[in-house]
């Protein structure tokens, strides 16, 4: 993160987005038993292009150690099952706007952690 400091304008902002280990689905799945590691890749998370996973806590220590700060943390999309679980059920689309909506709030359940981040 330290790399992109150069990039930033004085007083500027970031924004990080990185996939949540924590998300609502995977603790369900690793309670459950169907996911030994929370933190364990998925074929797709590979397809999709992730490295690693991130938690709320993770993200903000890094951020610190980048010598930036966190100003504001957002959740995306509030994932309560697995996507193929999330297709099979056919939400009405206002189910899927509301979870989007609601996930804003709850960073540490959501698929994706959004933080706005500034030099500290």
């Amino acid at each position: 993160m330290s790399y992109y400091k150069r990039f930033l304008a004085p007083q500027g902002k970031a924004f990080i987005a990185v996939p949540n280990a924590e998300v609502l689905n995977r603790r369900l799945g690793h309670i459950a038993g169907m996911l030994d590691d929370i933190q364990q890749l998925s074929d797709h998370d590979r397809l999709c292009g992730h490295k690693r996973y991130y938690t709320v806590k993770s993200l903000t220590e890094q951020v610190r150690k980048a010598g930036y700060e966190v100003e504001r943390m957002e959740g995306i999309y509030l994932k309560p099952f697995t996507t193929e679980q999330m297709i099979s059920l056919n939400f009405d689309r206002r189910v899927l706007d509301a979870l989007c909506v609601v996930g804003v709030d709850y960073p540490e359940l959501c698929c994706g952690i959004l933080a706005q981040i500034r030099e500290a």
